[in-house]
């Protein structure tokens, strides 16, 4: 349905740029030790549900472009949508945090 809607912007090209932001929001939130920054610890896994927006931009040649818009960061999120769109998603989840198996997985590692 997005590329039906903005044929111009192919979607995996939009996915990639929330992905990148994800990537670096993780990368500062853990630049800084606790309690500043989340600490690093081997054993420890997590899930969090971040909430976003698409901004159309300009960039200096001039083209359009949507830019994601990080709204919102959440530990322990409702994951009832989630569970109800994709059955498999506690299995998935679990099977990548702590077995790190992501073959055939609805996970995409950043």
């Amino acid at each position: 349905m997005f590329e039906s809607q903005y044929p111009d912007y192919p979607w995996k090209d939009v996915e990639l740029s929330i992905f990148q932001a994800f990537k670096e929001l993780f990368t500062a939130a853990c630049s800084k030790p606790a309690p500043k920054g989340v600490a690093n610890s081997p054993q420890s896994r997590a899930i969090y549900a971040i909430d976003l927006m698409l901004q159309w931009d300009t960039d200096e040649a001039g083209h359009r472009y949507m830019q994601p818009m990080l709204l919102e960061v959440n530990y322990g999120p409702d994951c009832e949508r989630a569970c109800k769109y994709h059955p498999h998603f506690f299995n998935d989840i679990f099977s990548t945090l702590f077995l790190e198996d992501t073959e055939n997985k609805n996970v995409t590692l950043l």
